[in-house]
């Protein structure tokens, strides 16, 4: 398992051991929805916590945002893109695999010298419901305003990402307007994203399918 990821994978197998599944053929929704009830088994989400705020104190002073995903969506998230418009990923990058039931953890730090913050976008690819390939964003804005921290959600096709630039500033604009919580479902997908206070807070996003 990769150190910037957190709990077991909960996969048919996991399944399989439980009562109400040792008889039942096993979907993606299934393991989606018992990945969502054991967000926090075993102080996972603790865990995760724990390793990003020591990553902050490593780091020190200055702007900064400890990101937390967790994957409830049945399947394994595989990191696409990102976008830095403030400051840059710390010094452990990107989880690049987060499996089903699974957090990832990162730190994203302003630039050395510069007041500007945090702000950036990064993309995972998956599964929605019906197995389709589904591109997951969340995005924040984490300046030196440190009341004014907002976040962003969506998912698209994965292609969207991809195939084009046309997005990035659109984004932009969408976590400018946002809050500091936002929630989108589209395309069999269903998400969450929250924000903290202060100059260094912690921005927990939630993937999941928008039926279990």
């Amino acid at each position: 398992m990769a150190y910037n990821v957190f709990g077991n994978p909960i996969e048919n197998s996991t399944l399989k051991g439980m009562p109400e599944y040792k008889l039942k053929a096993i979907e993606r929704n299934d393991r989606a929805k018992v990945a969502l009830q054991m967000k926090n088994v075993g102080d996972k989400d603790l865990k995760a916590l724990t390793f990003v705020e020591n990553l902050k104190k490593q780091h020190g002073d200055g702007i900064s945002t400890l990101c937390l995903i967790y994957n409830a969506t049945g399947d394994t998230l595989t990191y696409s893109i990102s976008k830095d418009w403030c400051g840059h990923i710390g010094h452990f990058p990107y989880p690049t695999l987060i499996a089903n039931g699974q957090w990832g953890a990162f730190l994203h730090v302003q630039k050395l010298g510069t007041p500007e913050g945090s702000v950036a976008t990064v993309v995972y690819n998956g599964k929605n419901k019906d197995g389709e390939d589904r591109g997951r964003l969340l995005a924040w804005s984490n300046n030196r305003v440190a009341y004014k921290n907002k976040v962003f959600t969506e998912s698209r096709t994965a292609e969207h990402y991809l195939d084009n630039v046309g997005w990035i500033p659109l984004i932009y604009d969408y976590v400018d307007k946002s809050g500091t919580y936002k929630s989108e479902k589209w395309g069999g997908c269903f998400s969450t994203i929250s924000t903290g206070y202060g100059t260094s807070p912690i921005v927990e996003a939630i993937f999941m399918l928008d039926d279990a």
